[in-house]
């Protein structure tokens, strides 16, 4: 071992400075992945960390104070919060914001920093009427911090009104509101087609203007047992009187969540190929630092040192670099934590800024230091046989192409720049020939999937039939869809209606878990929901559910489920369904999101509720009232259809909604546009390996060049040698790794979308991937310019002068 640190020490004198570079280069590669790998987490874990500081369970909403809610037997804690009734605010903002979707309140300054998360700006003065908080989704209408509002309230006598159908002018007081700070609730981070646009004050505002306007209280209620005790809740809400409604916050933070997670998959994804791009480039660098220091093996093993002991100097030097590479990956990847998370995800994140993820972080430097280790057992192995039988016993095997193409009669230039691209050589002139070959097809594989992954996402967002939306619009009314209903009748007579599916909605717990479930039946055509495999439900005893919610209680197509739905008049019943396949569910329905939720014929839902029996009539008149239903139309392609959707509009207003692109694929696709970013790394790193490729080339072939100028080579034919070296290096990537691109972008995709919960389309563009294929042939000659134009004006002596 002496010996082994004596030379370890030798050699760490004389080339400290290459050898810090590598550790640079591990710490780059390394900092990237695990940086990756901790946003990844950050993002994920973004959301749930909000809702234990600022999430509810629940949403009620009521006419008349009801002091009793917070004695319900499953109520943990309710926080009140005024309504005061407004109209649509104006302001010097750059957009006009819309009444719908708009509301003030005010709330105590110690209910509101657990009601809402501060983004930007400060809280609100508790004794200033004038100072409120703005929603963070009214920045994108230009409100900001310092932004003046005037909000025209309802009076008390216009309640009435507001009840009925129709929104009449506010005639109350106009207020003057000034926004001193940003902040982000849990109902307006995005879920469904209305965007919420709130004002928080405090009860100063309340006092100022008491008497003078229309409010409402409205409560946040927070349960013991969480999304498990809404069923029994919103039961429980509906024997309260004064009661008029309320909302499931559960199923709606879980399509937030489902929302943000494909950003989470998108960084472990961009981290996983950055891995492995950058094991290639490392392992190379490591390779050609070993050829460096062939010679003085050589001199080593002729003074008697022993293989192992240059096998251990190789590992010591490796293990160097792993090491030091490995600190500087940690402290990268935490200076680039403040970067992350992002979209959504950063709003939710309760502590922005430098974040210091102990497990990814170290277990990572650990998993850095056994990775480059063993990247580095190949060229310690090289190290010590180096010189046992003579550098110029080492075989090599000569490349069937290049002696193809010599029998052709090719130009010399070409067939020394093929066989410089396949051929490994010999001695110091030996060149990683297999590495930067296995780059290149790594290299264009990469792009290929990238571009199918990026055109199946972007044909995705605009087909809303792929994720849940195989109609045009759809629109909610009170009461039970049936033939006679008035809604129903006037649109079964409208031919250019070509689809009409009529549904309701309600919670039900599958396995114990709380599930929004979606009741429909088809009057018209098909029933309008997606089918990603089996097919719909069609009877009383079968369920579709959605892929999330498959894996959330273990089910498949063809398996039996357990279905606990609420009792009308109080208590619950349970049954069993066969699972018959899995369905995309409208991002906009309530159901948790596009894999979230379950589908029932109308008889199934309600034989899940009433028993048979001498009350099964009683039990069912009871479960259709108080009922919104929800209709779903597909229109004629034309003229016609846009005319039929042009009355809808006109006839039922506010209550028509339109297909919305799913949140989480626009985070994914727009927001971080990883697809974008996962290409710019790729070819960060396939510019890397090949430039690495060529320097190395022009190094070790120096003797090589030489020979040929002195043999009658001219400048041209040298440079023309580089260039044809680059060309069969992309050109083996094409050939190699267009195939394999298109199938693992295909596989990538399909997981992808099924793990989505949406119908998997794989778009192939040809022009994609001809520009792929044309862009690596353009950047590998690029590449050869300056290193061809360094070996072309070299002088055959300053060449051959170490021989």
């Amino acid at each position: 071992m002496a010996v082994v640190r004596l030379l370890f020490r030798a050699e760490l004198r004389r080339r400290w400075r290459s050898w810090l570079l590598l550790a640079l280069l591990v710490a780059l590669v390394s900092g990237l992945v695990l940086a990756g790998i901790a946003a990844g987490r950050r993002t994920a874990a973004a959301f749930p960390a909000y809702l234990r500081v600022h999430g509810f369970d629940a949403v009620v909403y009521s006419a008349t104070p009801q002091p009793t809610l917070a004695r319900l037997p499953d109520v943990a804690s309710v926080t009140t919060v005024g309504s005061l009734i407004a109209g649509a605010p104006t302001c010097s903002c750059t957009h006009k914001i819309s009444a719908d979707g708009f509301n003030l309140y005010d709330l105590s300054s110690a209910d509101l920093p657990r009601l809402a998360k501060l983004v930007a700006g400060r809280m609100p003065d508790p004794s200033a009427p004038d100072q409120v908080l703005a929603s963070f989704t009214m920045e994108q209408d230009g409100v900001h911090v310092g932004t003046v509002m005037q909000v025209p309230m309802y009076s008390p006598a216009q309640e009435a009104a507001l009840e009925a159908e129709g929104r009449p002018a506010p005639r109350g007081p106009t207020l003057v509101l000034h926004v001193v700070g940003i902040e982000a609730a849990e109902a307006e981070f995005p879920g469904g087609a209305i965007v919420n646009n709130d004002l928080y004050g405090t009860p100063a505002l309340a006092r100022s203007i008491s008497g003078r306007t229309a409010q409402n209280p409205i409560y946040f209620v927070r349960l013991k047992g969480g999304a498990a005790g809404l069923p029994r809740f919103e039961a429980d809400v509906q024997t309260l009187s004064g009661a008029f409604g309320g909302s499931d916050e559960d199923t709606a933070a879980t399509t937030i969540t489902s929302s943000i997670h494909p950003q989470a998959v998108g960084w472990w994804i961009l981290a996983g190929l950055t891995a492995l791009v950058g094991m290639i480039v490392i392992a190379q660098a490591l390779v050609r630092q070993s050829a460096i220091e062939e010679s003085d093996r050589v001199t080593l093993r002729a003074l008697g040192v022993a293989s192992p002991h240059l096998f251990l100097v190789g590992m010591a030097r490796t293990l160097f670099m792993a090491v030091v590479g490995a600190g500087g990956a940690v402290a990268f990847a935490f200076l680039l934590s403040p970067l992350t998370p992002v979209g959504e995800a950063r709003l939710a994140e309760v502590s922005n800024g430098f974040a210091f993820d102990w497990l990814v972080l170290l277990l990572g430097a650990a998993a850095v230091i056994v990775a480059v280790l063993a990247l580095g057992v190949g060229p310690a192995v090289l190290s010590a046989r180096t010189g046992q039988r003579g550098e110029t016993d080492r075989a090599t095997h000569p490349s069937r192409t290049a002696r193809f193409l010599s029998g052709l009669g090719v130009p010399p230039s070409v067939l020394i720049g093929v066989r410089r691209a396949l051929e490994r050589g010999r001695g110091r002139n030996a060149v990683p020939v297999a590495s930067t070959l296995l780059g290149a097809v790594l290299a264009v594989a990469a792009l290929c999937a990238t571009s199918i992954f990026g055109a199946s996402l972007s044909h995705l967002t605009t087909t809303p039939s792929l994720y849940g939306q195989p109609f045009g619009a759809w629109i909610d009314l009170n009461g039970l869809p049936t033939a006679s209903n008035s809604p129903l009748t006037s649109l079964v007579h409208d031919r250019a209606v070509t689809g009409i599916t009529a549904g309701i909605s309600g919670d039900v717990r599958i396995k114990g878990k709380v599930v929004n479930a979606l009741v429909g039946q088809s009057f018209r055509g098909p029933l309008l929901l997606t089918t990603v495999d089996g097919h719909l439900s069609a009877s009383a005893s079968e369920v579709t559910l959605g892929a999330t919610t498959e894996r959330q209680v273990g089910a498949h197509v063809g398996s039996l489920v357990s279905v606990t739905a609420p009792r009308p008049g109080g208590g619950s019943r349970t049954s069993s369904f066969r699972v018959v396949g899995t369905t995309s569910f409208p991002p906009d329905f309530g159901a948790g999101g596009l894999g979230t939720g379950a589908f029932f014929t109308f008889g199934g839902y309600f034989a899940a509720q009433c028993a048979p029996g001498p009350t099964h009539a009683t039990c069912l008149k009871a479960a259709a009232t108080n009922i919104t239903g929800v209709y779903l139309l597909r229109f004629a392609p034309g003229p016609a259809g846009r005319a039929a959707l042009s009355r809808l509009a006109r006839e039922y207003g506010s209550n028509v909604n339109y297909p919305v692109t799913p949140a989480n694929l626009v985070n994914f696709g727009e927001a971080v546009n990883f697809p974008l970013i996962l290409g710019l790394v790729l070819i960060v790193f396939g510019v890397a390996t090949l430039v690495h490729a060529l320097v190395v080339s022009v190094t070790r072939r120096r003797r090589e060049t030489g020979l040929l100028k002195a043999l009658g080579f001219v400048r041209r034919q040298i440079a023309f040698a580089m260039s044809w070296q680059t060309t069969t290096v992309a050109f083996v990537g094409i050939v190699v790794g267009v195939p394999v691109g298109i199938v693992l972008g295909r596989a990538i995709w399909q997981a992808f979308a099924r793990n989505l919960g949406v119908l998997p389309v794989t778009v192939v563009t040809g022009w994609a991937i001809v520009a792929v294929a044309g862009g690596a042939l353009v950047v590998a000659n690029v590449l050869a310019v300056a290193p061809a134009v360094v070996a072309a004006r070299s002088r055959p002596a300053a060449l051959l002068r170490s021989e």
